[in-house]
């Protein structure tokens, strides 16, 4: 991977909340909690809670990669994280901004190993194996937009509602 491969990836990463921060804009309290009659669906707010817990998960993982590696990490239940820490009493919007800001932060480190043979960069991860910095970085970036069809299903279905 090129120098400018790997900028350009920190920089997608970095920048991954944009599109995030866009959907939810102006929305509303009541909104931003309400759950749509889909089995198993969260609210936006559950979600902006989500990216912060898997972004602090992943800036242990790029850190661990980079400081030490070859490290084996630990897996994370989704589910039971949301339901053990009520998703539903914390501050979405708040979390986003702790999220994108953590992103920030993360971005700093990759950058200054920009130059460094990143396939000796790795963790070792419960389920997935061995997984080299670059996987993990486009992992996340993927994360976000894995969610994003899901957050603009909630919104329509506000929408629907006659909200």
């Amino acid at each position: 991977m090129t120098k400018d491969e790997k900028l350009t990836l920190i920089a997608g990463f970095e920048t991954g909340y944009a599109q995030v921060e866009a959907l939810v804009s102006g929305i509303g309290e009541e909104e931003l909690r309400f759950v749509p009659a889909v089995q198993d669906a969260w609210s936006i707010n559950d979600f902006l809670l989500h990216f912060l817990d898997a972004d602090v998960s992943v800036a242990f993982r790029i850190r661990s990669a980079i400081a030490e590696p070859g490290k084996a990490v630990p897996a994370w239940e989704e589910d039971d994280w949301h339901d053990a820490l009520h998703y539903d009493d914390e501050n979405g919007l708040a979390c986003l901004a702790l999220a994108k800001g953590l992103r920030s932060y993360v971005a700093i480190g990759l950058k200054s190993v920009v130059e460094a043979d990143w396939s000796q960069l790795c963790i070792v991860h419960p389920a997935r194996g061995r997984m080299e910095l670059a996987e993990i970085i486009e992992l996340y970036i993927q994360h976000i937009a894995f969610h994003l069809p899901l957050i603009r299903r909630n919104r329509l279905a506000w929408q629907k509602r006659g909200h």
